[in-house]
Formats: C-alpha cells, sequence, structure tokens
C-alpha cells in the first residue's frame, strides 16, 4: 500500500512539474522582457538618419546633376548655432570639401566642435532648376527624378498660447495680432514680457479688446555666439521657446547603429521561433509588428558614428548604450 502511494505521489509531482516548464516555456521571463520604452528608443536608433546621412547617401545613389547651392546650419543640444552656405558646387566630392571647410571655420568663429549630428538643411537650391526646398519629400524627388513636380509651402508663426511662458531673454519677439477676419496689426517687444504693456497700449490707442488669444508669434531675433539668428518657422519658434535657445533634439539620433545580422526570439503561447534580421527595415518592421513577443539573443554589437565598437549583453546595456548615443557622434 505504501508502495502505491509513493508511486501516486511521485507521479503527481512529475506531472506538475512538467506542467509547470510547459507553461513557462509559453512566457518570456521578466530578466529578458522588452519593455515598451525600450521598443521604442530601438526602432528610434534604427529609423533614424540626419540630415549629413540622408544628403549624402541619396546623393551619392543619384544620377541627377549635383544641386549647386547648400543653405545649411550647425546646432548642437547646448544651443549653439552656426550658419553657412555650400556653393556653387557640381559635385558630392565637392561638397564634401566645402563641408569640411565649414565645420573648420565654424571652430574658429565659435570655439564649438560641431558633428555631423549638428548638421541641418536649411535649404537647397538649383539656380536653373529650383530654388527653397528643404523638405525630405522634395530631396527625395529631385534625387529619383532629377525634377520637382510640387512647390513646398513654409509654415510660419505660432499662437501665443502654444509656446512656453516660461522662457523670457531679451531676444526681440515680432507679435501679429489677429482677429475673426485675419491679421490686424504686429509690433515688436523685447521678450514675452513685454507682451501685456504693448497689448494694453494698442487697445488704449485703437478702443479695441484685444487679448493674448488674438496674439501669434510671428518671428524672434536673438544673438548666439555672437551671430544674429532671425527665427520664423513653426518648428523653430516652438524650439526655442522651450528653453530660450535654438537646440538640438537628442531624443532622436543617427551616431549609434546596429550591425547586421542579429537575431531575436519570438516566443507566444502557438510559437517559438528565432528571427534573424538583417537590416534597419527588417528591425523596425518586427518590432512595430510584435515587440511584446521578442527577446533579443545577445551580444549584439553596435557602431558608432565615431568609428567605436560597442558590444552589449543585455537589455540594461543596450538600453544606456542608446541613451548615451550622443557621446559616439562625430
Amino acid at each position: 500500500m505504501n508502495n502505491i502511494f509513493n508511486v501516486s505521489v511521485l507521479t503527481f509531482f512529475i506531472i506538475v512539474t512538467l506542467q509547470s516548464c510547459d507553461s513557462n516555456d509559453d512566457f518570456t521571463s521578466y530578466e529578458q522582457v522588452i519593455t515598451t520604452d525600450l521598443a521604442n528608443k530601438v526602432i528610434t536608433t534604427a529609423s533614424s538618419i540626419n540630415d549629413y546621412n540622408f544628403f549624402v547617401n541619396n546623393a551619392a545613389n543619384s544620377s541627377c546633376s549635383f544641386i549647386q547651392y547648400t543653405w545649411g546650419y550647425f546646432n548642437n543640444p547646448e544651443g549653439d548655432y552656426y550658419e553657412f552656405t555650400l556653393g556653387p558646387i557640381e559635385s558630392l566630392d565637392m561638397w564634401l570639401k566645402e563641408y569640411e571647410d565649414a565645420k573648420t571655420d565654424a571652430l574658429k568663429a565659435t570655439g564649438i566642435q560641431f558633428s555631423n549630428e549638428d548638421f541641418f538643411i536649411k535649404q537647397l537650391n538649383n539656380p536653373s532648376g529650383f530654388a527653397g526646398i528643404s523638405e525630405r519629400e522634395s530631396i527625395l524627388e529631385y534625387f529619383e527624378y532629377c525634377y520637382l513636380t510640387w512647390t513646398e509651402t513654409s509654415v510660419y508663426s505660432v499662437p501665443f498660447s502654444d509656446i512656453s511662458i516660461n522662457c523670457d531673454s531679451n531676444a526681440t519677439i515680432y507679435f501679429w495680432l489677429f482677429d475673426e477676419n485675419g491679421k490686424v496689426d504686429s509690433f515688436e517687444g523685447i521678450g514675452l514680457n513685454s507682451l501685456d504693456g504693448l497689448l494694453t497700449d494698442y487697445n488704449l490707442d485703437n478702443n479695441t479688446n484685444y487679448s493674448n488669444d488674438n496674439i501669434r508669434i510671428g518671428s524672434v531675433t536673438y544673438t548666439s555666439n555672437n551671430e544674429e539668428l532671425w527665427l520664423r518657422d513653426q518648428d523653430d519658434l516652438m524650439n526655442y521657446f522651450e528653453n530660450c535657445m535654438l537646440s538640438r533634439d537628442t531624443s532622436e539620433s543617427d551616431c549609434l547603429n546596429f550591425v547586421y545580422p542579429l537575431q531575436v526570439n519570438r516566443t507566444n503561447k502557438q510559437i517559438d521561433d528565432v528571427i534573424t534580421l538583417e537590416n534597419d527595415e527588417d528591425l523596425v518592421t518586427t518590432f512595430n509588428t510584435n515587440a511584446d513577443e521578442l527577446t533579443f539573443i545577445f551580444p549584439i554589437k553596435l557602431l558608432g558614428a565615431d568609428g567605436t565598437h560597442l558590444i552589449v549583453e543585455s537589455n540594461d546595456n543596450l538600453e544606456n548604450a542608446i541613451d548615451n548615443s550622443v557621446d559616439y557622434c562625430y
């Protein structure tokens, strides 16, 4: 009888153990889970391309005549700014040389060593074909078809209610006054705090009752590294009023890139599969579709824009590398 009881107990524990193992196979262990935050950072890292790499890569693969003039600027996370013009230019090699000269000139003028990540295209111009393109869609269209089928339209000014009023400086601000019929008038002041007095005086002089709701910021003029900047595009204005300077966003970076191929496990209740990713497009597509079912197969290799080779062996290491990708810019 005792033998029968012992066999029954042993059988019970074997069944429970097997069921437990099967259950664990259905789920990713806590230590391996890719959080939503990390998944988003991985997607951003794989999909981000700065203006320098965007322009150079597309120009190198195009058979179109080279764009003659580039109006560009350097802008780092600290708000340092330097504007320059390249041209006339006939080839990519010539563009690269003039670009490096611009970096040298910027260092002499500002004392700042700007990186390729700090470069932004302001406008591209071909006197014989087009003028003033800046959107990536337009640039891609030109490099593919050697002509443009549409004209860009810029968006200027921002509602006063949309900006951060915590930013006040001695910048010259151009205020636009609007009513239901459109623009009524404009006036300028030094800093945001000047608006109350300007608007009060305007209402008294014109027997009106306008408020801040009728105000849009038309442009801002301020000085950075002894260079006067005039901002009027919506994105630039919103950027400026976040911290009283025009600064580069560091949440997206092209300074750190995955080295392929790399592998991930995809595990759920139906499948347990290894997926090989061959390029950024594969990674972005896979993570956009199945991020909550994926685990990395470590180690993973990363390459910095400055030539640094990184080997990461955990999610924490990977997230730390991405968070500090600015350290690998060139």
